[in-house]
């Protein structure tokens, strides 16, 4: 893995610095209800099995399959603060920046403290830094800069299928998608927490 040098930009101005706007989030392909599938067998029988509506209503967001939402306590949180609106320094439900919304999101579902400020999490002992986004795994922490010369200026949490949970000062916490252009030209590197997260 390729890593990101500390030393390549001064972050000592960027240290108040929290969020930068997004450009576009991405709206759920279904609503918040709970489906049951039926799964064919090389049998030719079939196994029902119900998803959580939280998985059903995820996968719209992920583009993907309810079984592949597999970390509920994760989505969970996120439901709870989906939509909460933009605020620079915000820590709580009235309003929250992407660096405080990190703390609290590896505090509440992984038991992880992380400083305070994107720039600070960056730099952080317990997060290995790494630049492709093809290592991208669920949890890991994704940085950005979209403030000036400033090394990192906004953080989101990577979910999968490019798709990553973030407050954004134009949409509040939603996600968004590393492809859209304005993040992928923003894209600075990820982190990966060192710690183990909870058990579900």
């Amino acid at each position: 893995m390729n890593r990101v040098c500390a030393f390549l930009i001064p972050c000592f101005g960027a240290f108040l610095l929290s969020c930068s706007s997004s450009k576009k989030t991405v709206q759920p392909a279904s609503g918040d209800i709970i489906i049951t599938t039926k799964e064919g067998h090389s049998t030719g029988e079939g196994a029902h099995k119900e998803y959580d509506s939280i998985q059903v209503k995820y996968a719209g967001y992920l583009h993907t399959t309810p079984e592949q939402v597999q970390n509920i306590r994760l989505y969970r949180f996120i439901d709870k603060w989906l939509y909460t609106p933009y605020k620079w320094g915000g820590t709580d439900e009235k309003g929250i920046d992407c660096s405080s919304f990190m703390q609290k999101l590896l505090s509440e579902v992984y038991r992880v403290e992380i400083p305070r400020t994107s720039v600070q999490q960056f730099f952080d002992g317990w997060i290995e830094r790494y630049g492709s986004a093809q290592y991208l795994s669920e949890g890991d922490l994704v940085f950005f800069q979209t403030i000036g010369e400033n090394a990192v200026s906004h953080v989101g949490l990577y979910l999968g299928n490019h798709m990553f949970v973030n407050a954004s000062s134009s949409k509040g916490v939603s996600i968004a998608s590393l492809e859209d252009p304005y993040w992928k030209k923003r894209y600075v590197a990820a982190g990966r927490v060192k710690r183990s997260p909870l058990s579900q």
